[in-house]
């Protein structure tokens, strides 16, 4: 798809699906260097702590990969067309931030940890920063990114991928809000939309756009991604 398809996709739907726009050798080197940092942490709690890995999203900062084999960890955002891509649709000049950039590793449902690990359920990424109140209200504002997500491995069908709500929301819905049932409820069905990605794919979404792992029963392997944060470049004073 052209970089202007794309951003128009984005505009309307909140989200856009890159058909093999990636590099696969480079995104196999991420791959390896993820499973060797995934082993790693997961065997000893001294490195789990030193890589900052979280065990509920079963994640690592992006950054720790430099340890493991990968030290081009932006190679993936120079994909021809990607960076006109964010700056039409954001409407400035942008970076990333790598303090805001993970590799995670997503499980079947029968290979999931016993205890601890929890699959991502339904979010906004403008979220990112933001206080919620108590109670539901007015929605909130959000903070200004998008996000760029690259599996390591093909998703979707026999490993987790990502599910949407497509369409962009006017600001944050509460977290009591973001039920499944309950967004059942609100969106049309043809709105819920989970795609199967191979290696290579990638998506861009809207820091609005809900969404959230999906996983199906049957799912019998596990997966790998990596995501990047990109924000507006701040004016220089």
């Amino acid at each position: 798809m052209a970089a202007e398809d794309c951003a128009t996709q984005l505009r309307e739907q909140g989200v856009s699906l890159l058909r093999d726009a990636f590099a696969k050798d480079s995104l196999i080197d991420f791959r390896d260097a993820a499973m060797r940092c995934f082993a790693a942490v997961e065997a000893d709690t001294a490195l789990a702590e030193i890589y900052k890995f979280n065990r509920f999203s079963h994640s690592v900062p992006l950054a720790a990969l430099m340890d493991f084999g990968c030290d081009e960890l932006t190679k993936p955002l120079s994909a021809p067309g990607l960076e006109g891509l964010f700056s039409e649709v954001m409407g400035s000049s942008w970076t990333y931030s790598m303090e805001q950039s993970w590799v995670r590793k997503k499980f079947a449902p029968m290979l999931a940890p016993a205890s601890m690990y929890s699959e991502q359920g339904w979010h906004q990424d403008g979220a990112l920063g933001v206080r919620f109140p108590p109670e539901a209200g007015p929605m909130l504002p959000m903070t200004e990114l998008i996000t760029c997500w690259i599996p390591l491995d093909a998703c979707g069908r026999e490993s987790p991928g990502l599910e949407f709500v497509r369409g962009r929301q006017a600001g944050l819905l509460h977290y009591s809000e973001l039920d499944d049932s309950a967004l059942r409820q609100r969106f049309r069905p043809e709105e819920f939309w989970a795609p199967e990605l191979e290696l290579g794919d990638g998506l861009v979404f809207l820091n609005s756009v809900l969404h959230r792992t999906y996983t199906l029963p049957e799912m019998r392997r596990n997966r790998l991604s990596i995501e990047y944060r990109i924000f507006p470049r701040p004016l220089s004073c």
